[in-house]
């Protein structure tokens, strides 16, 4: 039996904002449409007694200098790099132009600060076309009657609080 955060999840990745999101980037977009795909035909069962969350982790990425072409190219070795990082399961896709999103299945709150914490100091302890970035991310945790626009939100608006700060 498959639980209701898979449901939750297929449904997040068949809606709107994903699919404008994976077809903006063509270098990604095949590799995150594949990974989409075999990820919601996957049965991963979340009806377990110790059952972990749904996490989302989203970032914005910002570079030290501001050149269009290389922020582009920079953008995807840093994406490149990230997938490195991140467990079978996971999906990274590209969120807009200067954010990325990762989603964890089957993982907890802790889990997904700590993920977050070595993704962030990996990425900024590396040069990415002779650019540096600096991440800033949000963190949130399927909640039962979350719908994937307001999963998607909560992630946008927590990520713009710690922005104002």
């Amino acid at each position: 039996m498959i639980g209701k955060k898979m449901f939750f999840l297929k449904a997040f990745l068949r809606s709107e904002k994903i699919r404008d999101q994976i077809s903006f980037d063509d270098f990604l977009g095949t590799y995150t449409k594949e990974k989409l795909t075999a990820f919601s035909n996957a049965e991963i069962h979340n009806d377990r007694v110790d059952e972990r969350n749904l996490a989302g982790i989203l970032f914005k990425v910002e570079w030290n200098k501001n050149d269009a072409f290389f922020i582009r190219e920079a953008n995807d070795k840093m994406l490149e790099s990230i997938k490195y990082e991140i467990r079978e399961h996971d999906v990274l896709l590209r969120w807009e132009e200067d954010e990325f999103l990762i989603l964890l299945p089957e993982c907890s709150l802790e889990s997904a600060q700590k993920i977050s914490h070595l993704i962030k100091s990996i990425i900024e302890s590396k040069s990415f076309v002779n650019m540096r970035a600096t991440l800033s991310y949000a963190i949130t945790i399927h909640e039962n009657d979350d719908t994937p626009d307001g999963f998607a939100l909560r992630m946008e608006q927590e990520l713009k609080s710690k922005e104002e700060v």
